[in-house]
C-alpha cells in the first residue's frame, strides 16, 4: 500500500486499478497543495503591507475620520496596481491576511505547507473570528484543522458553526436576536446590464425560499422534457413533410410546420426567472394587511421539506441549546417551535453521547422508521464533499438488492443522483462499515472516507420527568 495525495491508500496489486486515474488525481493534488502555498506567500505580503499601513496610521496625530486610513488606501493601490488588481479588493484582503496571519497562525502555516487549502481557511477564520478568548480560539483551531484533513470547505462551514456554538460565552439565542436586526435586501450592479438582488435574513426563510424556487424550477423543465418527448413522433412525421414541401418548391400552399419550442434554460435561470417572476406578480395590500406573510417569516407554510434537528430539552424549554438546519446552520429555538408547531408526528433520536452517532431512531406513530433513521444519519449525500440535501437524493443499497444486499441501515446510505449514477454506471466502489462510514474506492484504486456528521441531541439521565 502507498500513501497518495487526497486519498487514504493506493492499491497498487488490485485488479483493475486505473491507473491513469490515479495518476491525474496525484498530480492534481499537488498543484491544489501547490496553489495552497502561492496564497500563502501572498497573503504573507498582504499581512505585512496591512501591518505597515497600521504603523504609518499610527504615526499621524490625528487619526480621525478619512485621514486615517489614507495610509492604507495608499499601500493598497500600491499593491493593487503592481498586480493589476482593484485597490479595494487589495485592502479587504490586506485586513484579512493581517487577522489569518496574526489570529490563526496555525492555520497560515498549514495552508503555507499546502495541507488546507484557501476555502478552508476561509470557513476557519469566518467561524474563529466569533471567539475572543485567545486560549479558547487556538483551541477551537486545533480542532478545525483536524478536521479540515479529512472534508471539504462545503462541509466544514457547518460542523464549526455547531463547534463554536460549544465555546461561546453567549448563547445563540442572544446573538440571532442581535444578528435579526441587520436583516435586508440589497441591490448591487454588475457588468454588461445585469444586477445582483442580495438578502440577509434569518436561515430557515431564506433556505426555505431556495428549496420552494428549486422545486418549481424542476417541476417547470419535467414538464418541459415530457412535452418535448410527446412531440417527438409528430415532430418526426412534421419534419418528413417539411423535407417532402421542400422538394414541391413553389408548387405548394407556402404553409411551414413550427418547430417545437424546447426549454433550454438551465436550474440556475429558471430559478432566477420564477424568483423574480413571484416577487413581481405577489401584491400586498398594506392597508389590510393582505397578502402578508404571518409574522414570522413565512415560517409556518413551511413543512417537513426542511429538516430541522431540535435538541428535546430545549424545545421543551428546559436547556437553551440552539436547533440546527441540518447540514447549513444553526437556528433560534423560537424559530424551531414554530416549525415544530407544524410537524405532525415526533420523533426521538438516540444519539452516542461520546461521538453524537445515531444508535436509534423510533417514534409513536406509524411510518417508515428505516427511512427516518437513513434522513437523521445522513443528512446529505454520503460521496464525499457533497452537501446535497436528503430530501433531494436517492436511498441506494451498497450491495444490490437483486444479488443479496440487505435492506437495512448496514447497506442503505443516501446518494444524490448524480453520485448514485457514479456507483452504478463507473468503476466506482462503494463499502459499508459499522456506525454508518462508507469507504468509496475510486477506479485509480484509491479510499476515501466518508463519516456520518455527529447528531447534535440526545437523552441526559438527570431529567426526571419526560418534557414531553
Amino acid at each position: 500500500m502507498n500513501t497518495k495525495p487526497g486519498g487514504d491508500t493506493h492499491d497498487d496489486d488490485v485488479d483493475g486499478v486505473d491507473a491513469v486515474a490515479a495518476g491525474l488525481a496525484a498530480e492534481y493534488a499537488a498543484a491544489v497543495a501547490a496553489i495552497a502555498a502561492a496564497e500563502a506567500q501572498a497573503m504573507g505580503v498582504l499581512a505585512r503591507a496591512q501591518a505597515v499601513g497600521l504603523e504609518r496610521v499610527a504615526e499621524i496625530p490625528r487619526t480621525a475620520g478619512r485621514e486615517a486610513e489614507l495610509p492604507l488606501r495608499a499601500l493598497a493601490a500600491e499593491l493593487g496596481a503592481c498586480a493589476r488588481q482593484p485597490d479595494r479588493s487589495v485592502q479587504r484582503r490586506m485586513n484579512d491576511a493581517h487577522t489569518l496571519v496574526n489570529r490563526f497562525a496555525a492555520t497560515f502555516e498549514s495552508l503555507a505547507a499546502g495541507a488546507v487549502s484557501v476555502g478552508h481557511v476561509r470557513a476557519i477564520v469566518e467561524h474563529g473570528v466569533k471567539i475572543t478568548d485567545p486560549t479558547i480560539r487556538a483551541a477551537f483551531e486545533t480542532e478545525a484543522l483536524e478536521r479540515a484533513a479529512s472534508t471539504t470547505p462545503g462541509r466544514l462551514g457547518p460542523q464549526l458553526a455547531r463547534l463554536v456554538e460549544q465555546v461561546q460565552p453567549t448563547t445563540f439565542a442572544e446573538r440571532h436576536k442581535v444578528a435579526r436586526e441587520g436583516r435586508g435586501v440589497w441591490v448591487r450592479d454588475v457588468a454588461d446590464g445585469m444586477t445582483e438582488l442580495l438578502l440577509r435574513g434569518p436561515a430557515v426563510p431564506v433556505h426555505g425560499i431556495h428549496d420552494m424556487i428549486t422545486h418549481i424550477a424542476r417541476d417547470v423543465l419535467n414538464t418541459a422534457r415530457a412535452a418535448e418527448a410527446a412531440e417527438a413522433a409528430p415532430a418526426d412525421a412534421a419534419q418528413a413533410g417539411a423535407e417532402l414541401a421542400a422538394e414541391v418548391g413553389s408548387e405548394g400552399d407556402g404553409e411551414t410546420v413550427d418547430e417545437a419550442v424546447v426549454d433550454s434554460r438551465t436550474m440556475d435561470q429558471v430559478r432566477a426567472d420564477v424568483l423574480t417572476e413571484m416577487v413581481l406578480t405577489h401584491r400586498i395590500d398594506t392597508e389590510t394587511g393582505e397578502g402578508l406573510g404571518d409574522g414570522h417569516g413565512g415560517l409556518a407554510s413551511i413543512r417537513a421539506t426542511v429538516n430541522v434537528t431540535v435538541p428535546a430539552l430545549a424545545l421543551a424549554g428546559v436547556t437553551d441549546d440552539p436547533a440546527e438546519l441540518v447540514g447549513r446552520a444553526p437556528i433560534d429555538l423560537d424559530t424551531a417551535r414554530i416549525l415544530a408547531a407544524s410537524v405532525p408526528g415526533w420523533e426521538r433520536v438516540l444519539a452516542d453521547p461520546i461521538t453524537g452517532g445515531v444508535l436509534a431512531v423510533d417514534r409513536y406513530t406509524r411510518s417508515a422508521d428505516l427511512t427516518r433513521h437513513l434522513r437523521v444519519r445522513d443528512p446529505h449525500c454520503r460521496f464525499p464533499g457533497c452537501r446535497m440535501p436528503t430530501h433531494r437524493c436517492d436511498v441506494d443499497h451498497g450491495q444490490d438488492f437483486a444479488l443479496g444486499g440487505a435492506t437495512d441501515h448496514r447497506n442503505l446510505c443516501a446518494l444524490c443522483r448524480r453520485h448514485h449514477i457514479l456507483k452504478g454506471e463507473t468503476p466506482w466502489r462503494v463499502k459499508h462499515h459499522p456506525g454508518g462510514v462508507i469507504e468509496w474506492i475510486s477506479p485509480g484504486g484509491l479510499h476515501y472516507t466518508d463519516t456520518p456528521p455527529p447528531v447534535t441531541i440526545g437523552f441526559v439521565p438527570d431529567v426526571e420527568d419526560a418534557p414531553f
